[in-house]
């Protein structure tokens, strides 16, 4: 790739440093494709795909540019025939012009530019692809008269990485507001993950969940969880993480790119007798209909039950009949 000259360096650095405010949360429209349109001249220029598949987003007054084109018709032979997407399928992210593949003569003659450049004047084609997820995300640019340049490719080759940190960059300022909502309006425990399971962004009922089970972390996950990530994904599992502590358990479940974590009540150790009682009393059982199930007195029903009730915590029957039904129904669902 050419050097490019120090007028042309001094115009990325300006342009990278103030790309972050053009475009905010879609950060590639806009005011971001016009400046763009100053570093590498074109009649037309836009983004497509990446984070919203299927659509483009044009330069501001390049909207109707190809207005009067038959997409249907016109992508099949796009599809079949263009040399440029045939090298992102091959090479991958890079950037490449149709005047790479063709001379003017040679483009004359083809069904692109019969289809798609000559009714609209245009010339040559440059194309930028991202290595983003999702993929996709490609910048395009049509120029008439002169072809693209060396220089121009080497333009937007020296872009590439700046684009992928502005693009990471807007889908975690998005991600991290919505988990601030969620955080406001339902108080979860929630932490969202970036790439190689990095965090994006862990609410304060999280991170105070972790920090009680796993102690101090400072920002990362702790070990344990982060080798059940991989282990899961390695053995397609979707058994969540379980860390007992006395008589409370943390429950870890991975939801798409986001850990759900709960904090639930363990059942404590019970004798036989005590647990018969207890799923009884889940039952409706009165304590006098318990005692002629079992053969026991009522006392001895009534004492069994006192000692259930400091087990669990509780001090009525509906509290500890609904302790039961939480648990049976915690391992349907699970």
């Amino acid at each position: 790739m050419p050097a490019l000259a120090r007028g042309d360096e001094g115009r990325l650095l300006r342009f990278v440093a103030e790309a972050e405010s053009f475009g905010g949360d879609r950060p590639f429209e806009g005011e971001f494709l016009t400046q763009l349109g100053r570093l590498v001249p074109a009649e037309w220029i836009s983004y497509c795909g990446g984070d919203d598949p299927g659509h483009r987003f044009d330069r501001p007054g390049d909207e109707g540019f190809y207005s009067g084109i038959d997409w249907a018709a016109v992508m099949p032979v796009l599809e079949a025939e263009c040399p440029i997407l045939q090298q992102f399928r091959q090479v991958g992210f890079a950037a490449f012009k149709i005047s790479d593949f063709f001379s003017r003569r040679e483009l004359y003659r083809t069904p692109t530019f019969k289809f798609l450049f000559e009714p609209y004047g245009l010339k040559d084609n440059l194309e930028l692809r991202l290595p983003i997820v999702p993929p996709g995300g490609k910048f395009g640019f049509d120029r008439g008269g002169r072809n693209f340049s060396a220089r121009d490719r080497a333009v937007v080759e020296a872009l590439r990485p700046h684009l992928v940190r502005l693009h990471r960059a807007s889908k975690s300022r998005r991600r991290l507001r919505a988990a601030l909502a969620l955080h406001e309006s339902t108080q979860a425990a929630v932490v969202l993950l970036e790439v190689d399971d990095h965090v994006g962004f862990a609410s304060t009922a999280a991170r105070k969940l972790l920090d009680r089970y796993f102690g101090k972390n400072g920002t990362g996950l702790p070990d344990s969880v982060t080798s059940w990530l991989l282990e899961r994904r390695r053995a397609a599992t979707f058994e969540p993480l379980r860390i007992d502590a006395g008589d409370r358990a943390l429950v870890v479940e991975l939801v798409d790119a986001a850990l759900l974590l709960e904090e639930r009540r363990s059942m404590p150790r019970l004798t036989a007798r005590e647990r018969e009682i207890l799923d009884l009393v889940a039952e409706g059982k009165t304590n006098a209909e318990i005692a002629e199930r079992l053969w026991l007195s009522r006392g001895t029903v009534r004492k069994h039950l006192d000692n259930v009730y400091a087990k669990l915590g509780v001090h009525t029957r509906t509290a500890a009949a609904a302790f039961v039904r939480e648990r049976q129904l915690r391992s349907r669902d699970s």
